[in-house]
């Protein structure tokens, strides 16, 4: 009875963890966006290059991954605190947002990652555990993208020391045991088969990314900012509909070529009068489109690859695609069009998955 009631507060903290999460991205790509002049994208450069660290820290340097989350919950409660009274001092209210967004994201992947492995650990069955943060995970992040947007006007502060308290309520938490820190993943000398198709989810999961806060600074210029939630919520809505059609249904092959033939409308569209509201619909779909095809890709590139680690494979994935969305991300800064010329560029490439789909069928 003990281990259950516990089980449900780790569920508790973990659905706040990710729920927190998910609001301090949209908060703070919609704040620096109302108040500033800085590209959104920062956010995502950011976010992709505390990613990158945190997967060779995993693979590599095994230091903060091997802490406790009470520790690293307590450490970001020290720093968050200490960065509450900076606001008192320092004028810039933008520098010290994203450093704040920095922490957050920073704490966010590591105690979500622990509270994840304390689920699992806890769970009779180790899919029901699965099933159950994925649920809960894809759940708080639809809703902390949301209250981000509703809030972004609140004074930082105020959203600083609401993350704070989040943190200390991680801390306090008691636990019976330690969790079980796994072995490191030893990367292979040995190449890796498919490279191209490694490439191809670099890019197409790099999409939605910058794709959503190019839409909520049209938002911002039409005036709109307060239905800047549409882009960060919806994709998110239609994706885990979808999903659960193709977990019943399988895989269409058909997929990739609605993926184009949107592509090319939305590219049509956006450069006209279409509302914007609209358009966000239609980006939405190319965005759930794209998701689908990018599982199944994942899905070809693992089994291409079946005698490696899978936990190895999963590692090189998520490097490939934070180094991609960093590349992009600064390049967007600079270059106006790369957002448009990536889609262009995922759209071509899903007619060759949609041509090479028997191909690829007989080899998975």
């Amino acid at each position: 009875m003990r281990y259950v009631k516990e089980n449900y507060i780790l569920v508790f903290l973990y659905f706040f963890l990710i729920l927190a999460s998910g609001m301090a991205y949209s908060y703070t790509i919609t704040r620096i966006v109302s108040i500033s002049s800085l590209s959104p994208f920062l956010v995502i450069i950011i976010n992709s290059l505390i990613s990158v660290f945190i997967v060779i820290d995993f693979l590599f340097i095994r230091k903060i991954s091997t802490l406790h989350f009470k520790i690293i919950s307590l450490i970001t409660s020290f720093f968050l605190l200490i960065l509450f009274l900076l606001s008192y001092v320092l004028k810039d209210e933008v520098v010290i947002l994203l450093v704040t967004y920095a922490v957050l994201f920073f704490s966010s992947s590591y105690v979500g990652r622990s509270l994840e492995e304390k689920i699992l650990e806890n769970d009779k069955r180790l899919f029901g555990g699965m099933v159950k943060i994925s649920v809960v995970g894809n759940l708080a992040k639809l809703v902390g993208f949301g209250l981000g947007v509703f809030i972004f006007s609140i004074p930082l502060r105020i959203y600083m020391f609401s993350s704070l308290f989040l943190f200390i309520a991680i801390a306090s938490i008691n636990v019976q045991h330690n969790f079980s820190t796994n072995k490191a993943v030893i990367l292979s000398r040995k190449k890796v088969d498919s490279i191209s198709l490694l490439i191809f989810m670099g890019i197409i999961s790099s999409i939605p990314i910058l794709w959503i806060p190019s839409l909520v600074e049209r938002f911002d210029q039409e005036g709109m900012i307060r239905l800047s939630f549409i882009p960060f919520v919806l994709p998110g809505i239609m994706n885990v509909l979808f999903l659960r059609y193709l977990k019943a249904k399988g895989y269409n092959r058909h997929i990739p070529l609605f993926y184009f033939v949107l592509t090319v409308f939305f590219m049509v569209i956006y450069f006209t009068d279409t509302p914007l509201i609209f358009q966000a619909v239609v980006l939405s779909t190319i965005i759930t489109l794209g998701v689908a095809i990018n599982v199944h890709i994942n899905t070809i590139f693992i089994h291409k690859n079946k005698k490696r680690d899978k936990r190895e494979l999963m590692q090189i994935i998520k490097v490939v695609i934070s180094i991609s969305t960093l590349l992009f991300s600064f390049l967007g800064m600079y270059i106006y069009f790369i957002v448009h010329l990536m889609l262009l560029i995922s759209a071509i490439l899903s007619l060759i998955v949609f041509v090479s789909f028997e191909r690829m069928k007989v080899n998975e």
